[in-house]
């Protein structure tokens, strides 16, 4: 009698194990992603596949959470296009040799500012059916900031220019670590989608300061810092305006740098070609 209980004791566990571990489950890896500008971006999502890795009854379907638009579909064993939304059309691609193992992730390419916001991964099968969302943030990495310097009756105006997304923090600062005052404008970029175009300024109340600050920008979304150290003084008031401007250029000291985000994309990117 015992040994009768001992076996249904041990077939009882043998199914709950079964059952556990043969579950269906969608998952997204990353629950945010980020597209910077020029770059494809993967949207993550796996579920559980079948045993022999064959696409029978599989349906992959990926769509934006706000308003349900259909980013890409797949079913019968190949894409199916046709209820595609018009904004992502030759845009999208899933990984066909990888379906079968699991992987239903999404590529997108030609990223833009539009396409930031929620998505959905569904997918059904002969085992289940299951979703996931990712959020995916849109961004561009700002370039290297050009300098222009201009003498006037009031002092010296210098200023930056950088185009970049989203808009970003910018400071100036002195020798001893205080901010100065500047102003900053920051509108769309004409002719680029997705671009700012960020101008900055101070205007140094002397017409012949001796200068020691640094110019810093910072865009979180990738990461990324720029910044740039400068110092100049006049070699005496007689210097005329051009031996002045040289003077100013000359002792510039330019730093840039790109964190360990902008590594990871470019990481991410080489992996999803």
């Amino acid at each position: 009698m015992s040994k009768i209980k001992e076996f249904s004791m041990f077939f009882l566990v043998s199914v709950c194990f079964f059952v556990i571990t043969d579950a269906f489950e969608v998952i997204a890896p990353e629950s945010e992603g980020i597209a910077a500008r020029g770059l494809p971006v993967v949207l993550g999502c796996r579920y559980t596949p079948n045993p022999d890795g064959s696409l029978e009854g599989l349906i992959v379907t990926w769509q934006r959470v706000d308003d349900s638009q259909v980013v890409h579909s797949f079913y019968y064993g190949q894409d199916q296009l046709e209820r595609q939304s018009p904004g992502y059309r030759n845009r999208t691609a899933l990984y066909p040799s990888e379906l079968g193992s699991g992987n239903a992730s999404l590529r997108l390419e030609k990223v833009r500012p539009r396409d930031s916001g929620g998505y959905q991964c569904s997918v059904s099968s002969l085992k289940g059916t299951g979703r996931a969302t990712v959020n995916l943030m849109y961004a561009a990495f700002y370039t290297e900031p050009v300098l222009s310097v201009t003498l006037q009756s009031t002092g010296v105006h210098v200023q930056y220019e950088s185009k970049g997304y989203p808009e970003p923090e910018v400071q100036w600062v002195d020798s001893v670590g205080q901010n100065l005052t500047h102003h900053l404008e920051v509108v769309p970029q004409p002719g680029e989608e997705g671009l700012l175009l960020l101008r900055t300024h101070v205007l140094l109340e002397d017409s012949c300061p001796a200068v020691n600050f640094t110019f810093s920008l910072k865009n979180r979304v990738l990461d990324q810092e720029l910044a740039q150290p400068m110092s100049f003084s006049c070699a005496g008031h007689g210097s005329s305006t051009r031996e002045t401007i040289f003077l100013v250029l000359i002792f510039i000291k330019p730093l840039y740098i790109h964190t360990h985000k902008f590594l990871k994309l470019q990481h991410a990117c080489l992996l999803c070609q």
